[in-house]
């Protein structure tokens, strides 16, 4: 989801909140349409303390980071160790290509395959793995982003805080651009 989304809904649960009181929100949990926020308020529905709540999404938090940080590192080293399997190929592309010196016909097709194992190598390698793994991390902060706002809200309403100054709240974290189209949504 995008931010705006999440600030409209944990506004929304906000209010509901703070017009019936936290317990009303326990029946409605698996409507929420936000597991991780879902989360959050069935821990403020059961007791804990904005403290609690806070650590045990922060952990969360840390845990998801470290399984994405680990699958973003394997697309990083295919990227970074594939130009070097592509000289690889090519080196022994024109071994081959020496071992039929004799023969032109051959030797053009064993320069042709290290010349097709040296692009494939560089090509996997910088337009592929490097740029998958470049987006799984901007995606990985990007829902940090979005569970880290889902933190603030849910410990603003532990806290009793007003709809409205938790909105504010959220909307002061998105860049100021975004900022003018997020607190458009009134």
């Amino acid at each position: 989801k995008e931010p705006e989304e999440i600030i409209e809904l944990i506004h929304s649960v906000a209010v509901e909140v703070r017009k019936n009181g936290i317990i009303s929100m326990e029946a409605k949990l698996d409507t929420i349409g936000d597991s991780f926020l879902a989360k959050g308020l069935k821990l403020l529905c059961d007791g804990n303390t904005e403290e609690k709540i806070r650590e045990i999404m922060e952990n969360e938090i840390a845990s998801m980071e470290e399984r994405h940080g680990t699958n973003a590192s394997i697309f990083a080293s295919a990227g970074m160790y594939a130009p070097t399997l592509g000289v690889l190929g090519a080196v022994f592309g024109l071994i081959a290509a020496m071992g039929h010196i004799d023969n032109t016909e051959m030797m053009s097709e064993a320069i042709a395959a290290a010349f097709i194992a040296t692009i494939l190598g560089i090509f996997t390698g910088y337009v592929l793995w490097n740029p998958f793994s470049t987006k799984l991390k901007v995606k990985s902060k990007e829902e940090v982003f979005i569970k880290q706002m889902i933190i603030v809200g849910v410990s603003e309403m532990a806290k009793g805080t007003n709809p409205m100054i938790i909105k504010e709240a959220l909307v002061a974290l998105l860049p100021e651009k975004e900022q003018a189209k997020a607190s458009a949504k009134k």
